[in-house]
């Protein structure tokens, strides 16, 4: 039997500090090297890449929730999901209604991800912008009026602000048919993150597509917030973090250790025997 174990990386697979601590390194890549196949769903885009890189990971990943599939092995974008344009002219619009624009990216298959955003609002999105702004595969732009056109393949909004100001927004996008909005609390601050993508593209779908490519017979996934509740529903086993949101835990089938006690890479040690060949 074959079995696919992908992960989430923040609050799950990393530690406080959003490090793959030298523990969970040396376990994971040991099992990878022997056979295990793992990869990630997360949020991130590219930036998971350099996280990851002592795993040698030869298997496809999903990125942005869903949106994006990349091969670490070919080093290549394998499966996009963007939005139509009326969507996302819908999401713009509203997001102007309420004065507070996101960062907006949009993929080029040649170019790779091109980031826009009007202004930056606090000192996560700073953060943010500065943790990526020298990044080669991720340009970002700062532009006086973001629109949607047919020329543009508007993939992501993201933004960062507190659970007062982004519910109402949330609300309101969450009415649009096609769109898909997750509100969860960041994990390395008391605000929360507001992300919108196709309502086509989920962790869940980007798993089933992995899954799907590699013949695997079954899933176990792990996560921790309430962006990884689709994927544990789908999962063969779904097992949450020991600090898990409290909202997650209905939906895992197993408990394990801590996040930053390396809990997964600790749980994946405990059933290596297993891992190769699947539960």
């Amino acid at each position: 039997m074959k079995t696919l174990y992908i992960s989430d990386l923040d609050g799950t697979l990393l530690d406080k500090n959003a490090k793959l601590s030298p523990r969970s390194a040396e376990i994971i890549s040991n099992l990878i090297q022997n056979g295990l196949l793992f990869s990630v769903a997360t949020a991130r885009s590219q930036s998971c890449i350099s996280i990851l890189q002592q795993l040698d990971i030869n298997i496809p990943c999903v990125q942005l929730n869903g949106v994006l599939i990349y091969d670490f092995k070919t080093k290549k974008y394998i499966g996009c999901t963007p939005m139509d344009t009326g969507t996302a002219d819908s999401i713009i619009q509203i997001l102007k209604s309420f004065d507070r624009m996101s960062f907006v990216y949009k993929f080029d298959s040649d170019c790779g991800i091109n980031v826009e955003f009007e202004k930056l609002q606090n000192e996560v999105e700073q953060n943010f912008f500065n943790a990526r702004k020298n990044q080669d595969y991720k340009s970002f732009r700062q532009v006086p009026n973001i629109t949607a056109s047919d020329d543009d393949r508007i993939i992501y909004f993201t933004m960062v602000d507190s659970y007062q100001r982004l519910k109402p927004i949330y609300e309101q996008i969450k009415t649009l048919p096609h769109a898909k909005p997750t509100l969860y609390r960041d994990n390395y601050s008391d605000l929360y993150f507001l992300e919108v993508f196709s309502s086509d593209a989920t962790k869940a779908n980007g798993v089933l597509k992995i899954k799907k490519m590699l013949n695997a017979d079954t899933v176990v996934a792990f996560g921790d917030n309430l962006n990884d509740i689709d994927m544990l529903k789908i999962a063969d086993i779904g097992v949450a973090v020991g600090d898990c949101v409290e909202e997650v835990r209905q939906y895992a089938d197993i408990i394990i250790g801590n996040s930053y006690e390396n809990g997964v890479a600790e749980f994946l040690l405990s059933h290596s025997k297993n891992s190769i060949s699947g539960f």
